[in-house]
């Protein structure tokens, strides 16, 4: 029984023989492709971390009027590597730059570039993506755009809930919604760790009670 049963194991080799040769060769086919994919992302991430620190060494440097030096060392990253982590930090970097000089339009328009990339990123830069949320809700609002402000603010974040509750709370008190700011403002102060946060929060309730704002 045992050789009968060996002999339609050879006689099934043999027929098939040349399948279980192409599959050898798409396996091993395969396993090297995926050497070479990952040794290729590797090298990009090296080379995007080296036109990071010169886009961040270009920071240094930066004297508040010309921006194009700046923009360049960030082009130059972007085609580095536009999927890499310090491709994302340093457009977080260049729209605050934009914001703190006046160019505000540049600020939004980049940071509505970078948030949209970073919700179709599926990867585990969930972080990003709702920091991302948080500074573009806060341009919005600066803009007067409250509405595309709250529906970013209505998302579900993995990440930042007491930033989100603060701004879901300036957006209210704008609104005169003051009751309705109070609650956020209360909520993001318990969920808040932050002292810095807290003593802001604090302030901003406190404000809520002024003359001022009734």
């Amino acid at each position: 029984m045992n050789n009968f049963n060996f002999e339609m194991l050879l006689d099934f080799l043999k027929k098939n023989y040349l399948y279980f040769i192409f599959g050898s060769f798409l396996i091993i086919l395969s396993s090297v492709s995926y050497f070479f994919y990952l040794a290729n992302i590797k090298e990009k991430i090296y080379l995007s971390q080296a036109a990071y620190e010169n886009y961040l060494n270009e920071l240094t440097q930066f004297d508040g009027s010309e921006f194009s030096e700046l923009e360049t060392k960030l082009e130059e990253l972007k085609n580095t590597f536009d999927r890499s982590i310090y491709y994302h930090l340093a457009n977080f970097q260049q729209a605050k730059i934009y914001f703190e000089n006046d160019q505000e339009l540049e600020a939004m328009n980049l940071m509505e570039q970078l948030n949209s990339e970073l919700e179709e990123d599926k990867s585990s830069r969930n972080f990003l993506r709702d920091i991302s949320r948080i500074r573009l809700a806060s341009i919005y609002i600066d803009f007067d755009r409250f509405e595309d402000a709250q529906e970013l603010l209505s998302r579900n974040f993995d990440f930042f809930d007491s930033l989100k509750l603060e701004k879901l709370g300036d957006l209210e008190k704008i609104k005169l919604n003051n009751e309705e700011a109070e609650n956020y403002y209360k909520l993001a102060i318990e969920m808040s760790q932050n002292q810095t946060q807290i003593n802001l929060l604090n302030f901003k309730l406190s404000s809520l009670a002024s003359p001022n704002d009734k």
